[in-house]
């Protein structure tokens, strides 16, 4: 009854770098004799430097049908998902970081939908669990970012991507789509950087047609572990990995229609994302310490973003930027106070 690699319907790319804290719970919530006859789980170990290799070869020897190990130099999260992307055998794509894991009963829900529907990309939900230093994963605390796709939203049913676009927004961790999509439009991911989850649930749209959604939360993301990227000292750090993502999506952008067939509904989506993106960057620079410097920055920032970008521009849903902007800037000086106080 051992299924090959080559039949299964999901491949789950599992970026793996010094994770060896966290790495046996996310391979262990797919130890399922039904979900492992069905989903290939390929870890990425990018040159970790501590037992994470070893904690993964043990699961490769256990279950040979499913698990699969690659080992190459470091070269960031992008780098693990282009790798995975190369030599995925899955009909659909799935990423889940190695600090992170996946619920079970959700996840066999995604696989039947994945059989049934067809869809170029399904949407699942996903739960931030606050990682308390608990060792029971169940007594971590869960929270819902989002509870719904977008209110009325029909599950089972195929959608045509451009019918839900200005009603949809779509993570990393709600992403689940068909490998030759990926694969036949030559999707890269920017490597050596941080956040480029932005780039990997972009660059695909264009090509996207159908979507479908499923009522569970599949992916559990991992909130406060140790390395991760998104607190504000860390996006202080790392401001340039930032500016080069942005800087990515903004040629991305200019291809649209030209280089790249968009339809215009899928184009004002990913000018939604873009500015999200847009909206980091300035909470970047309104976390550091106010000055007339900091401010003149920030002011040819949105400057040149209107004037090259203006779509973008207006695309923005953060209210601290609507209230600088309305101001003329005057309210940087609060705002940036405002916003330190916030992620002190």
């Amino acid at each position: 009854m051992e299924k090959r690699m080559n039949d299964k319907i999901l491949t789950v790319v599992v970026p793996t770098y010094n994770a060896e804290k966290y790495l046996k719970d996310n391979l262990e919530s797919f130890i399922y004799e039904d979900i492992l006859l069905d989903v290939e789980i390929l870890i990425i170990n990018d040159g970790s430097k501590d037992k994470s290799l070893d904690i993964a070869m043990e699961y490769v020897q256990r279950y040979p049908n499913s698990f699969n190990i690659i080992t190459k130099e470091n070269g960031g999260h992008g780098s693990g998902i282009n790798c995975g992307i190369r030599n995925a055998s899955g009909k659909y794509f799935k990423v889940v970081d190695a600090d992170d894991w996946v619920e079970s009963d959700a996840l066999r829900k995604l696989l039947r939908n994945l059989k049934e529907m067809d869809s170029d990309v399904v949407y699942s939900g996903f739960l931030w669990v606050f990682d308390q230093g608990q060792d029971d994963k169940k007594l971590f605390k869960k929270k819902a970012e989002i509870s719904q796709p977008f209110i009325g939203v029909l599950y089972k049913q195929n959608y045509d991507f451009d019918e839900i676009a200005d009603k949809l927004y779509m993570k990393m961790h709600n992403m689940t789509i068909k490998t030759d999509i990926l694969r036949k439009h030559h999707i890269f991911i920017d490597e050596n950087c941080y956040y480029v989850d932005t780039e990997y649930i972009t660059y695909p749209i264009p090509y996207v047609k159908t979507i479908s959604f499923v009522d569970e939360f599949v992916y559990m993301y991992r909130i406060g572990s140790q390395g991760q990227s998104v607190g504000i000292d860390k996006m202080q750090q790392n401001e340039k990995n930032y500016d080069k993502v942005l800087q990515s999506l903004f040629n991305f952008y200019a291809q649209l229609e030209s280089d790249v067939p968009c339809s215009y509904k899928k184009k004002k989506y990913i000018e939604r994302i873009i500015a999200r993106v847009v909206a980091g960057k300035i909470k970047i620079m309104l976390s550091f310490p106010a000055t007339k410097g900091k401010k003149k920055e920030l002011q040819i920032f949105e400057y040149n973003l209107r004037e090259r970008y203006p779509n973008i521009y207006n695309e923005n849903i953060n209210k601290a930027i609507a209230v600088l902007r309305k101001s003329r800037y005057l309210m940087y000086y609060p705002i940036s106070f405002a916003v330190k106080r916030k992620f002190s």
